[in-house]
């Protein structure tokens, strides 16, 4: 039986706890740095905290680690951070800086997994299957991909590396973990946790003649994303985690988001009796 994962965001433990009594399986939050939500950070005994809670009903806890490091000295630091979080009931560490993986490996053994970050930039089998190919157990896949893209992608990686799929927030216009367009314009890095959002701003067309086409309008930003109702499109296509974006959101979105979504999830699984299940134990 194939066990299915709705998965929230928490900007901090209390958010998580909340995203955990609404239904979800199994949330992600950001540590004490590292984070590509520079502004969403926790303690370690925050982050303890929320384990505890989580331990109750079989929910699972992921740690963002998804920043790229600038130099090996920053590369020892978020080794030394990972490892400072063992055996604190963390299940996994979402990773986008490859280097940090054979520095963890001689840390080892770890109970813990490694999941390879969005921030990654997964949108081609051969891409997933080197990521697979490096030791990640779970890969984070591009928000923009199609269906038959993600088929491919599950196609091309052994069975037992996961994938995992954002069903439900923001979009950004540009290739997650290749987007370098807020550096450029402020200096401020998306692979550093800081992007400026600046496909959110409102711009001006302007063709070659100099005459405004459209003027003071959000050019760069697209809609939000909703696959409330393809759940079970995703599932045969072999998605396993259902995620919700929202690191830096507040308790009532994502509580109110949660709870949509595990229903969705809740009247899929029951019209597949016998094939799958929730990833987590409880009844909210």
């Amino acid at each position: 039986m194939t066990r299915l994962e709705l998965l929230a965001p928490a900007r901090t433990a209390d958010i998580g706890i909340a995203a955990i009594r609404c239904g979800a399986d199994a949330v992600y939050i950001g540590g004490p740095a590292f984070g590509a939500r520079a502004a969403a950070g926790n303690s370690i005994e925050d982050i303890e905290r929320l384990c505890r809670e989580a331990s109750l009903f079989g929910v699972k806890i992921f740690v963002t680690v998804n920043t790229l490091a600038r130099n090996g000295a920053e590369l020892g630091e978020a080794v030394e951070m990972i490892c400072s979080m063992r055996g604190k009931g963390i299940h996994a560490f979402i990773i986008q800086d490859c280097k940090l993986l054979p520095l963890l490996a001689a840390r080892g053994p770890w109970k813990e997994q490694f999941h390879a970050s969005t921030q990654c930039a997964i949108r081609t089998p051969e891409r997933a299957v080197q990521l697979a190919g490096l030791g990640f157990s779970r890969l984070i896949l591009e928000r923009e991909l199609s269906l038959n893209e993600i088929k491919a992608i599950r196609e091309a990686v052994p069975p037992e590396v996961e994938l995992e799929c954002f069903v439900h927030g923001a979009l950004c216009v540009c290739y997650s973990g290749d987007c370098y367009l807020s550096e450029h314009l402020t200096g401020r890095s998306a692979n550093r946790g800081e992007c400026a959002q600046p496909c959110r701003n409102f711009y001006d067309l302007v063709d070659k003649d100099g005459k405004v086409l459209v003027e003071g309008r959000p050019l760069l930003s697209l809609k939000d994303l909703k696959l409330l109702g393809r759940i079970p499109s995703l599932a045969q296509a072999g998605v396993v985690s259902f995620k919700i974006e929202g690191r830096l959101k507040n308790e009532s979105y994502v509580k109110n988001v949660v709870r949509a979504y595990s229903i969705a999830l809740d009247s899929f699984i029951a019209s597949q009796p016998g094939r799958y299940c929730r990833a987590s134990c409880g009844t909210v």
